[in-house]
């Protein structure tokens, strides 16, 4: 019996007592519960919203006469797909990042084509004329949408704007040139926006004098806007690698390279990153020996870098390390290597002002 008294006591005291670090350590596990109680009490009325009724079988909604309803499309799943590969990309960098782009821009222009789709077979018809009623009996309206139903045509400006929120995606990870010309190419975008916009307004207002409902003609290909946008781009990330201006064989910002052949091989270097690249593009390590880095991350918080040894290929790792954040600095410890020629890089921006060969002597 004392044991079973103690064991009771032991129980109340919990309650009485409580951990309040256990608790709080609980309050997650609380509010997940009642997340996935929100999700399944939705469910179960989505589920069961409408007339009761005794047939199992749910019956097929049919659009009344001369109204278009689309039918269900797998394009939205697949733009988030792709938008959670560029994500990805993102993250890991390098070939992955093209590899999300292109599943975005697949998805983006298979929604395309399937808009473009719908409309066609939304207006099948051709333009009809504008019909003043004049209350005579002999001027019939001619046969158009229900009163009060409005078609949008098809619009490239949701592929644009995707595209320029891409851009500005890939100005925020490399930064520089390519954020400023993301931010162009994103603010041309939702400008050119307005015009559309305006164009749908000036139709509804003409149909309250016509009184008839009629679409704006089919937009053509963008051709001259993305070719401009992949100008701005292309030119941004040339000079955002250092192709452009076009530098004196040997140096790099107008003062000289260090050279492999002029230090004796060392077991200890200082580099720093600064605007997406290094300040030292080459070094001469002592075969056989371990080596250490002095990495100054000096870019702002939020830029990561780190200093990866591959072989000459650019692609095969042979040791990595830590990233590094913008504003700090860390000491890299490297195993030794054999003698020959090597590479370290940024795994993160693995551009060419992010690259640097390693002799080892």
């Amino acid at each position: 019996m004392q044991e079973l008294w103690k064991s009771i006591l032991e129980l109340l005291s919990r309650v009485v007592t409580p951990d309040w670090g256990e608790l709080i350590n609980l309050i997650p596990v609380a509010l997940l519960a009642v997340v996935i109680l929100f999700f399944v009490i939705t469910i179960r009325r989505y589920a069961t919203a409408g007339p009761a009724r005794r047939a199992p079988a749910r019956f097929t909604p049919v659009a009344p006469p001369g109204l278009h309803m689309p039918g269900p499309s797998y394009s939205p799943v697949f733009a988030a797909l792709g938008m959670g590969a560029v994500f990805w990309g993102l993250v890991v960098g390098g070939t992955a990042l093209w590899i999300g782009l292109a599943i975005l821009a697949l998805a983006l222009l298979y929604w395309g084509r399937e808009a473009i789709r719908e409309y066609d077979r939304a207006t099948h018809t051709e333009t009809l004329p504008a019909v003043i009623d004049d209350g005579s009996p002999a001027r019939a309206v001619p046969a158009g949408p229900p009163a009060g139903v409005h078609m949008p045509g098809p619009s490239f400006r949701p592929i644009l704007g995707a595209l320029g929120t891409a851009a500005v995606l890939a100005g925020l990870v490399f930064g520089g040139w390519l954020l400023a010309a993301g931010l162009i190419i994103f603010a041309v975008t939702l400008v050119g926006w307005l015009p559309d916009a305006r164009a749908e307004y000036d139709k509804r207002v003409e149909a309250d004098v016509t009184g008839h409902l009629e679409n704006p003609p089919p937009p053509a290909w963008p051709r001259r806007l993305l070719q401009a946008g992949i100008v701005v781009f292309v030119v941004a990330a040339m000079f955002q690698t250092g192709l452009l201006p076009p530098r004196v064989a040997g140096t790099a910002n107008g003062s000289p390279e260090p050279s492999a052949s002029e230090s004796p091989p060392a077991t200890s270097f200082k580099i720093a990153a600064k605007d997406i690249a290094f300040n030292v593009k080459a070094i001469t390590v002592k075969a056989d020996a371990p080596f250490t880095i002095d990495f100054a991350n000096n870019e702002v918080p939020g830029v990561t870098h780190d200093i990866d040894i591959r072989a000459t290929d650019g692609t095969t790792v042979i040791e990595k390390q830590d990233v590094v954040n913008g504003g700090a600095a860390v000491t890299y410890q490297y195993k030794a290597l054999a003698a020959g020629s090597y590479v370290f890089i940024c795994s993160i921006h693995p551009v060419p002002n992010m690259t640097g060969t390693i002799t080892v002597k």
